[in-house]
């Protein structure tokens, strides 16, 4: 298994199929090789899944080779069981994404083609990144595809939209860059070794102070991207690629603010969930007030963006396991509606919500796909939406009930716009003659659904093998954190790391739901191995 390199090929394929795209004359023959490509990616993320070993905890599949030795930078890639997840749900996506949107994209399709590879490019190499270098340029790399794809694909005011995002990202990144070269310093100077090492980096001893002002550059760098608010005005514009952005911004905190700044949190993590929390609601309420089927996805994207923030910054297994997962089902939940929504307006060429009525009569196959979306959206027990929520509020509970509480309104909030959204278009009479002409999906749009459906019920049905995937990765994530155990947030009430459980956290693990957890595997220890209660 480890003698190709599997993750260099899942992240440089879709390049080399960008480039044979520039070969290829026809729409229908480009749509077929976008398709391919990303469908041999996935397969091959599955050669690799079924060969990845959970318990470990540590990065495998790992490749390493001298780049530019001058600057400490290494081509340097390795999956743990976070960034395989991650990876995974980017892996699966794709495909159905371009086959989604077969005919909903029917102008320049070559170029929608190569700037979709190249975006997986990009995401990959985030996720598989081991050197910070590497990560920075992965990072800076999303951004030309991203650009052209919200600016040419997007909807109204897309070249607005395209603009004000590049701006906003490439102010993050300014930020991230100096904070990247300001640690690769550090370590020369405490080590006379430079280094963009992830490995090294995180074991770099930074005064509090300096620990601060660095947390709050990646901070920012990441903060736009979720989006967080104040961060989020460019999103209603730029909905189309919104999931994406969650996914890296969300992996960026977990997989460098965490271990690289632990102090620096101690002070940060009560602001961050406090804002976080915020944010749920305000997204919650503007999308309640939006008669715009686009615009209520995106404020909906803000909101439950703020659920994977606050379950990141609660600093304990639960919480990070649950914004994991709730990463991964925004992806099916979120892309879902958003797909549907996208086939729909195909169909009516309008996104007014007042415009639909009734479409049960006439669509039922449709219907009962939004149906689902919607419900996994408001978090419906037994789909994928409720795991992660339920786990991100235990987490939170742990540290600050106030503020578990006001992150707990944005669910019952989601509900109602969301019900609401899918009334208006569904049910009711079937008042207006254009709705009475509408096709149901075709057999390709309805494969693609089912697909995301069957994952949405999986993960809710039985989320452990998920849990279990990245348990003791996350488990290692905290250990690199301990400092965090050693002088609680103010106002928070501390997680040790001596009390993390040993078994995967879910609905039938540990963490005070119901029964002991199993070990993680042989080399559980007595310490990680205690309950929590």
């Amino acid at each position: 298994m480890t003698e190709l390199p599997y993750l260099s090929l899942i992240i440089w394929l879709p390049v080399l199929g960008a480039v044979l795209l520039l070969f290829v004359k026809g729409d229908t023959a480009a749509r077929w090789v976008g398709f391919g490509v990303s469908a041999l990616v996935l397969v091959l993320f599955a050669v690799c899944f079924g060969a990845f070993k959970a318990h470990l905890g540590e990065p495998q599949f790992v490749e390493q080779m001298p780049w530019i030795e001058s600057l400490g930078v290494s081509y340097h890639v390795g999956a743990d069981g976070i960034s395989i997840l991650l990876a995974g749900i980017t892996a699966l996506m794709w495909p159905l994404a371009l086959l989604g949107t077969w005919t909903i994209v029917s102008e320049r399709v070559r170029a929608y083609q190569v700037f979709m590879l190249l975006m997986e490019t990009t995401l990959m190499g985030v996720f598989f990144s081991l050197d910070l270098f590497l990560f920075f340029l992965f990072w800076e790399g999303m951004l030309i595809p991203m650009y052209f794809l919200i600016g040419i694909w997007g909807y109204e005011n897309s070249a607005r939209a395209a603009l004000k995002f590049f701006l906003f990202a490439v102010f993050g990144s300014l930020l991230m860059l100096a904070a990247v070269i300001t640690l690769a310093f550090l370590h020369h100077q405490a080590h006379d070794v430079l280094t963009f090492e992830m490995a090294a980096l995180y074991q770099l001893s930074i005064p509090p102070e300096v620990q601060f002002w660095l947390a709050l550059a990646f901070i920012a760098a990441f903060a736009v991207k979720v989006p967080m608010v104040p961060f989020h005005t460019w999103l209603p514009d730029a909905i189309v690629l919104a999931v994406v952005l969650v996914k890296m911004a969300a992996y960026g905190f977990i997989r460098l603010t965490l271990p690289l700044f632990p102090d620096a949190l101690t002070e940060l993590a009560p602001l961050m969930c406090a804002v976080a929390a915020a944010g749920i609601v305000y997204g919650a309420l503007i999308a309640l007030a939006q008669s715009d089927i686009r615009r209520m996805i995106a404020y909906s994207t803000i909101s439950h963006a703020g659920f994977v923030v606050l379950g990141v910054f609660a600093l304990n297994q639960h919480g990070i396991q649950g914004a994991v997962v709730h990463i991964v089902s925004l992806a099916l939940s979120t892309g879902g509606l958003f797909l549907a929504a996208m086939m729909l307006v195909q169909r009516r060429n309008t996104w007014d919500m007042e415009a639909y009525g009734g479409l049960w009569h006439t669509i039922p196959v449709f219907s009962a796909f939004l149906l689902v979306f919607t419900l996994a959206s408001v978090g419906l027990p037994g789909l994928s939406s409720f795991v992660g929520e339920f786990l991100i509020l235990v987490g939170v509970f742990q540290q600050n009930i106030l503020i578990a509480a006001v992150a707990a309104t944005g669910i019952i909030l989601a509900a109602v716009y969301m019900l609401r959204m899918y009334r208006k278009v569904v049910f009711g009479p079937l008042t207006k003659e254009e709705n009475r002409g509408i096709r149901d999906l075709s057999f390709r749009e309805t494969a693609v659904l089912a697909c995301m459906t069957l994952f949405i019920i999986w993960i809710g049905v039985y989320p452990n093998p998920f849990l279990r995937t990245m348990e003791a990765s996350v488990q290692k994530l905290l250990v690199q954190t301990h400092r965090l155990a050693e002088t609680p947030p103010a106002g928070m009430v501390p997680s040790s790391i001596e009390s993390l459980p040993a078994g995967p956290v879910g609905l039938s693990g540990p963490g005070g739901l119901s029964g002991p957890a199993e070990p993680a595997g042989p080399d559980a220890t007595p310490e990680t191995s205690q309950d929590t209660r």
